[in-house]
C-alpha cells in the first residue's frame, strides 16, 4: 500500500514538472484578480518542463556518443504528449475545482512520461544504435565471407546496419586505421589494443548477424568524434569547391573590364 502511494507521488511530482506551464497559467488565472505569465515566466516554465523531459528520455536509453540531438527531439515529444493529454482531460472534466483539475492532469502526464519511458526502453531492446560497438559477422571486403568482429556501429538501414570494423592485428602502419581505446566495452577482451577502420566506406552487416542482443559498450567519444570528422569531410570539401567556383566566376568578369 505504501508502495503503491509512493509511485502514484511520483507520478504525480514528474507530471506536475511537465505540464508546468499549464497548471501554473490555470494557478494564475484562478486568482482575484485574474494574474497573466509574462512571456519571461513563461519560458522559464517551459524550460523547467523540457528539462525534467530531458531527463526522463536521457535515462530509458543506452549510453552512447552522439545522443543530443535524438533527446531533445524525444524530449519535446514527450512535452507535447503531456500537454495534449493535459488539456484533453481539462476538456473532458471541466468540474469547476481547478485542485482536483491540476492533480488529475499531473497524473495523467506522469503515466504518460511512464509509458513513453518504457516504450523508448523496448524499443532499443537488441536493435544496433549508432554509436555503440557490437559483436557481429562482419564481411570482408575483398571475398564474399565473413568473420567475427567487433565493429562500430555507424548508421542504420531497413535490413542491415552501417558498421566500422575493429580488429586487433597491429595497424600502426596503415593511414586507414586508427587506434581505439578499450575504456566502456573491451576491458576483459584479454587484447592489449584495438584498431579501427576509418576513412573508409562502412561495411553493411544485416541485423541477423548481430551475435549478442545488447551492445558491448559505448563507442569511446574521442573515436566517435574521429568518424564523425572523417565522415563530415567529403561534404565539406564539396561545399569549398562549390563556393571556390562561384567566387572564380564572379571574379571573371572584373578581370575582363580591367
Amino acid at each position: 500500500m505504501v508502495g503503491c502511494l509512493a509511485v502514484l507521488l511520483f507520478v504525480a511530482v514528474v507530471g506536475e514538472f511537465l505540464i508546468m506551464p499549464v497548471w501554473m497559467h490555470d494557478l494564475m488565472a484562478a486568482q482575484t484578480p485574474p494574474q497573466r505569465l509574462d512571456s519571461g515566466e513563461t519560458a522559464v516554465l517551459v524550460l523547467g518542463s523540457l528539462l525534467t523531459a530531458l531527463v526522463i528520455v536521457w535515462s530509458s536509453g543506452r549510453r552512447r556518443p552522439g545522443r543530443s540531438a535524438e533527446l531533445l527531439a524525444y524530449a519535446v515529444l514527450l512535452v507535447g504528449l503531456c500537454v495534449a493529454v493535459a488539456l484533453w482531460l481539462r476538456q473532458r472534466m471541466d468540474t469547476g475545482n481547478w485542485s482536483l483539475e491540476a492533480a488529475v492532469e499531473s497524473l495523467a502526464a506522469g503515466a504518460t512520461a511512464l509509458v513513453f519511458r518504457r516504450l523508448l526502453r523496448r524499443s532499443e531492446r537488441g536493435r544496433p544504435l549508432p554509436g555503440e560497438i557490437w559483436l557481429a559477422l562482419v564481411p570482408f571486403r575483398e571475398r564474399d565471407e565473413e568473420a567475427r568482429h567487433y565493429c562500430v556501429v555507424v548508421g542504420r538501414g531497413l535490413r542491415h546496419a552501417k558498421v566500422l570494423q575493429i580488429t586487433s592485428q597491429n595497424k600502426d602502419d596503415r593511414r586507414d586505421h586508427v587506434r581505439i581505446p578499450r575504456d566502456g566495452w573491451a576491458v576483459n577482451s584479454g587484447k592489449d589494443a584495438h584498431w579501427m577502420e576509418i576513412g573508409l566506406p562502412p561495411r553493411r552487416v544485416p541485423y541477423r548477424d548481430f551475435l549478442k542482443d545488447r551492445p558491448q559498450g559505448p563507442c569511446p567519444k574521442a573515436t566517435w568524434r574521429q568518424i564523425r570528422a572523417h565522415r563530415h569531410t567529403p561534404v565539406r570539401r564539396t561545399v569549398l569547391e562549390g563556393i571556390r567556383r562561384v567566387r572564380s566566376r564572379i571574379a571573371r568578369p572584373g578581370v575582363e573590364r580591367t
